[in-house]
């Protein structure tokens, strides 16, 4: 099964969403109404939605979120993403200190320019080595949902898939100040 099979088997008649990003940036896509959403995590090199999962990301499933230290692979993602149709409407990489041009550069490039966008925190110093891979859309975490109002009447789904592993040698706990 693909990724693109698995998010419209997930979110039959969605907007569909893919968000690969450091898991610990989930509270930036809760929004009022929240929206459904699904972890994805590799089976045997294969994406597939997280158990318990589709849920509806509320500011509670944000924060239980950053604590799954979901084992990553950045050959199985790039492998899943190369898979990837339009079926999926858009694909937002973290860009995470450029640890997200490589993910990105999986991306078949016919959909990069239509369908990819770029997130980040506070900057994007490395926005032209993404442009020259063919994408036009960037913008920070919090404005994300902004780009979602052309959902075409569909309601929205969010897919995510974390990029950056933790465990109990690196994990920093998400600081709520």
């Amino acid at each position: 099964m693909t990724l693109s099979t698995e998010l419209k088997r997930a979110f039959p008649d969605h907007f569909r969403v893919l968000i690969l990003d450091n898991e610990v940036t989930v509270g930036a896509f809760v929004a009022d109404p929240p929206f459904p959403w699904a972890r994805l995590t590799a089976d045997d090199g294969t994406y597939r939605v997280a158990p318990g999962h589709p849920t509806i990301l509320s500011a509670a499933q944000a924060d239980h979120e950053k604590l799954n230290w979901d084992t990553v692979s950045n050959d199985a993602i790039c492998a899943a993403l190369a898979g990837l149709d339009d079926s999926v409407e858009l694909v937002a990489f973290g860009n995470n200190a450029a640890q997200g041009l490589p993910l990105a550069r999986a991306l078949p490039a016919a959909l990069r320019k239509t369908k990819g966008v770029v997130i980040f925190g506070r900057s994007l110093p490395e926005q032209t080595r993404y442009e020259a891979l063919g994408y036009a859309r960037f913008c920070r975490r919090d404005a994300l949902i902004d780009l979602f109002g052309k959902a075409g009447g569909r309601p929205l789904a969010l897919a995510f898939i974390n990029t950056i592993g933790h465990n109990e040698r690196n994990y920093h706990a998400p600081w709520n100040g």
